[in-house]
């Protein structure tokens, strides 16, 4: 996956600046900035879900979202929140269930089960996809400290089971390293990426 903005804007004002990032399988970016700088925003236009930017997206690997909240269907299953999005089959999204220590929870709904617990649902359901590329939308906000270090040792095993890539947008200096991922800055006005490892704008 490799994209090439020139520009994105909001109501005529320009958000996101020319920037270029490449990432491919088994490869892992984390995206870093303060809030409203324009991360979430990159990630939608990777993501293919805001079509409205000037440039370039290109790269036929398979996506799979995790966003920030876990967007689980309220009037379906855990189990089926599994299949019916992934396309997988029962005994696939039992195993990742359970992988991610949901397991006898599986005809629960969502609204019966904790934060921390649809987190992991959405985690389980974005593996189920088996994506080359996993993005990430602050998935371990809002989470006390405790649940939000299993989320990420979770997230961790699972990408090196996978072998999938991971393009982690978060606000945390400290989530890249414990995930393997290297950081870039997403600042200025327009916000570009620089690269924190060697200073340098991407």
């Amino acid at each position: 996956m490799r994209i090439e903005l020139k520009g994105k804007s909001f109501a005529g004002h320009e958000v996101l600046g020319p920037l270029t990032l490449e990432i491919g399988r088994g490869q892992r970016v984390a995206v870093l900035g303060p809030s409203g700088i324009g991360k979430s925003t990159l990630l939608r236009i990777i993501a293919g879900l805001d079509e409205e930017f000037s440039g370039s997206l290109s790269g036929d690997d398979r996506l799979a979202v995790v966003f920030q909240e876990p967007t689980l269907l309220p009037w379906r299953r855990a189990l089926e929140n599994v299949t019916i999005p992934a396309g997988c089959d029962e005994s696939a999204a039992r195993d990742l269930m359970a992988r991610v220590g949901l397991s006898g929870r599986e005809e629960q709904f969502p609204r019966q089960m904790s934060l921390g617990q649809q987190r992991r649902l959405a985690l389980a359901r974005a593996f189920a996809a088996r994506p080359d590329i996993l993005l990430m939308d602050e998935p371990f906000a809002s989470l006390d400290t405790e649940t939000a270090s299993r989320m990420i040792g979770l997230t961790s095993e699972l990408l090196e089971r996978s072998g999938a890539g991971l393009l982690l947008v978060t606000h945390d200096p400290g989530e890249p390293a414990r995930l393997g991922a290297r950081p870039v800055q997403l600042g200025g006005n327009p916000a570009v990426l620089r690269d924190q490892d060697n200073g340098t704008d991407t």
